[in-house]
C-alpha cells in the first residue's frame, strides 16, 4: 500500500511537470519589434545623456532620445565636452519619473532602441522636451533627422 502511494505521488508529481512545460509562462515588457504606441512610462535607468531604459506599455528596453546628438563617452577615453554632464543632468531630470514616451515616425535605430521624444510628467523640466532641454541648456546640439524632424 504505501508502495502504491509513492508511484501515485511520483506519477501525480510527473505529470504536473510535463503540463507546466507546456503552459507558456506570461510574457513581460520587453523590447518587442513590432510599432510602439506613445504612452506614459516609467524610467528605470538613464544610460547617459540621450539614452534612457523604459518600461511603459507593452515594450521594456532602451529608448533614444530623437532631435539631439550629445557628446559621446567611450569608456576609458575622455568624454567630449558636456558628455559627462549631459549624462547627469539627463540622470537628475529623468531616473525614476514617469515620463510621456512619443516614439518617432521612424521608431528603431540601427542598434534596435526606440526613437521617441520624452517628457517629464513632473521634476525640474515637467511638460517640457528632453532634447529641447538639452539642447537649449548647451549640453547637447539639435539634431533632426528625417523622416523624424
Amino acid at each position: 500500500r504505501r508502495h502504491r502511494s509513492i508511484i501515485l505521488v511520483l506519477v501525480a508529481l510527473i505529470a504536473a511537470v510535463v503540463i507546466a512545460r507546456q503552459v507558456q509562462a506570461p510574457t513581460s515588457p520587453s523590447q518587442s519589434d513590432g510599432p510602439i504606441a506613445a504612452g506614459p512610462g516609467l524610467v528605470l535607468d538613464v544610460l547617459d545623456g540621450d539614452t534612457a531604459r523604459i518600461r511603459m506599455a507593452g515594450y521594456e528596453g532602451s529608448v533614444r532620445i530623437v532631435g539631439i546628438e550629445r557628446p559621446i563617452e567611450h569608456p576609458g577615453k575622455p568624454a567630449g565636452c558636456f558628455g559627462y554632464e549631459a549624462a547627469a543632468a539627463a540622470k537628475v531630470w529623468l531616473q525614476g519619473r514617469v515620463v510621456d514616451v512619443v516614439p518617432a515616425r521612424e521608431q528603431r535605430d540601427h542598434f534596435g532602441r526606440l526613437l521617441a521624444r520624452v517628457v517629464p510628467r513632473d521634476g525640474p523640466i515637467a511638460s517640457r522636451d528632453l532634447a529641447r532641454v538639452l539642447a537649449l541648456s548647451g549640453l547637447a546640439r539639435e539634431l533632426p533627422m528625417a523622416p523624424n524632424l
